[in-house]
């Protein structure tokens, strides 16, 4: 009888650690999640991107380039913030991919500031 309720146990706890791997969506997949306001991408941008790259993309502190001259498109700019480069540190898991790509398309303003 004990051997018994060893095994269905042991298959409740098993059926349930299957059950809970599969049931989680990411933002990407559910549509129901609200991409970040213009200001949240903003306040992104000032707090992680700013003091290298100025406010409006051009301060060049740590040999930054200045970004109202960047000629990356969108996605190259997105896998720069994502993955770093040179003295730029890597943004995943630091920022949320929406956030990420929020700024990579707040970054093309600085363009049309000239």
């Amino acid at each position: 009888m004990r051997s018994e309720w060893q095994i269905f146990a042991v298959a409740t706890v098993l059926a349930l650690t299957i059950a809970a791997c599969g049931g989680s969506e990411t933002p990407a997949q559910n549509a129901s999640v609200k991409p970040p306001s213009k200001a949240s991408i903003k306040r992104a941008y000032t707090m992680k991107c700013s003091l290298c790259h100025g406010s409006d993309g051009r301060l060049m502190a740590s040999k930054a380039p200045d970004l109202s001259q960047s000629t990356l498109d969108l996605e190259s700019r997105i896998a720069l913030i994502t993955y770093g480069k040179g003295t730029m540190p890597p943004q995943k898991g630091v920022l949320d991919a929406a956030t990420i790509r929020g700024i990579a398309e707040y970054i093309e303003t600085f363009r049309e500031l000239k």
